[in-house]
C-alpha cells in the first residue's frame, strides 16, 4: 500500500527496490529498539513506530517488528496518541519480552489506548505512572485476556488504593503465568490484606510479591509475611 501511494508520484518501483526498503526498515527498527538508553534513542524509535502506523502497511509492520523482543520508553512522556500507536504496532508481534513504560506520565486515557496490546507482554513495567484505581482496572482487562502472557507485572507507585487492590487481586487470581508482582509504594492498608491473602493462596505460580512502602500496620505486615510459611517458594517483600 505504501509503495502504491508513492508510485503515483515516482513511478513504478522494481520489486528488488521494495525488498531492499523493507530489509532496511527491519534493520533500522531492530537497531533502534536496542538503542533506547538515551532520550534521543527513544524518540527515534517512537518516530519510526509512528511512521509504520501511518503507512497502514500491515506486512511491512509485521516484518519490521517480528523480531523485536523488548521495547523501552522509560522516562519519556507518552501522549495518548503515542500509546495508541504503540498498542497498534504491538499487535503485529507474537510476544513482547519486556515493555518498559515506567515514568512515562501515562494516565487513564493512555492505558485505555494501550490496553489491546498489553496481554502480549511477558514483562510489563508500568511503575511511577498516574494510573490510580481506574487505570489499574484497565490493566486488569488485559490480564483477563485468555491469551495473556504476562509473567511479571510492575505497578509500583501508581496510586493504587484498597479499592483498586480488591479488583486487581480478583483478576490476578486467574493469571496462571504470573510469577512476580510489584505493588510497592502505593496506598494499600490492612483493608487490602484479605484480598492479597486470597491472591497469594490461590495463585501457585506466584514466586515474589513486593509490598513495601504501603500503609500496612505491623499486624498487617506480619499476616502477609506469615504466608511465606504456608506457600513454599513464595517471597513476600515488605521492606526495601
Amino acid at each position: 500500500m505504501t509503495a502504491r501511494g508513492l508510485e503515483e508520484f515516482l513511478g513504478p518501483f522494481p520489486h528488488e527496490t521494495t525488498c531492499r526498503v523493507i530489509d532496511w526498515v527491519k534493520e533500522e527498527v531492530k537497531r533502534q529498539s536496542g538503542n533506547t538508553k538515551s532520550e534521543a534513542g527513544k524518540r527515534s524509535l517512537l518516530n519510526t513506530l509512528h511512521y509504520l502506523y501511518e503507512s497502514q502497511n500491515r506486512r511491512l509492520a509485521q516484518d519490521a517488528l517480528g523480531s523485536v523482543e523488548t521495547l523501552s520508553f522509560r522516562g519519556m512522556t507518552l501522549t495518548p496518541i503515542d500509546c495508541a500507536v504503540l498498542s497498534h504496532v504491538i499487535g503485529f508481534c507474537d510476544t513482547i519480552k519486556h515493555l518498559d513504560l515506567q515514568y512515562c506520565h501515562i494516565q487513564c486515557e493512555g492505558i485505555q489506548r494501550l490496553g489491546p496490546g498489553l496481554h502480549k507482554c511477558q514483562e510489563l513495567s508500568l511503575g511511577w505512572n498516574d494510573l490510580g484505581d481506574s487505570g489499574v482496572k484497565l490493566v486488569s482487562e488485559a490480564l483477563r485476556n485468555p491469551e495473556c502472557k504476562i509473567q511479571k507485572l510492575g505497578q509500583r507507585d501508581v496510586d493504587l488504593t484498597d479499592s483498586g487492590a480488591e479488583d486487581l487481586a480478583s483478576t490476578l487470581s486467574t493469571s496462571p503465568l504470573l510469577t512476580s508482582l510489584y505493588l510497592g509504594e502505593n496506598s494499600l492498608t490492612d483493608l487490602s490484606v484479605p484480598a492479597l491473602r486470597r491472591l497469594i493462596l490461590t495463585l501457585p505460580s506466584l514466586e515474589r510479591i513486593w509490598l513495601w512502602g504501603n500503609r500496612f500496620s505491623e499486624t498487617g505486615e506480619e499476616e502477609l509475611s506469615s504466608l511465606q510459611g504456608v506457600r513454599p517458594g513464595l517471597t513476600v517483600i515488605l521492606g526495601e
